[in-house]
């Protein structure tokens, strides 16, 4: 597996958008939340009417922690580590559908 720990940023509703969109070279195919603190599907961004996902109640779960640090907080609490694993790495679905590398 490889990963690769990205700048931290402040921009937690970016990370996600970006995350849930194309990505840069179209690598961001059927995105899941597959662990969190509660079942990954309530952390799931809901459809709305028109196709796009509602990401305001999961960049505010997110973003709950820090906020409530205030002051103490970090000037840049977001930051993302991308994982890839190699193509013949075993993959088997979890309870929310998308598979998972080493499960």
């Amino acid at each position: 597996m490889i990963g690769k720990v990205c700048p931290r940023g402040q921009d937690v509703a970016g990370l996600i958008r970006y995350l849930y969109g194309p990505g840069r070279r179209e690598e961001h195919t059927d995105p899941h939340i597959i662990a969190g603190y509660r079942p990954p599907s309530d952390l799931e961004p809901p459809l709305r009417a028109d196709g796009s996902r509602d990401f305001r109640r999961l960049a505010g779960l997110l973003r709950l922690p820090h906020d409530v640090l205030g002051k103490w907080g970090y000037a840049k609490p977001v930051w993302h580590c991308s994982m890839r694993a190699a193509p013949e790495t075993a993959r088997s679905p979890t309870a929310n559908g998308p598979a998972s590398p080493g499960m």
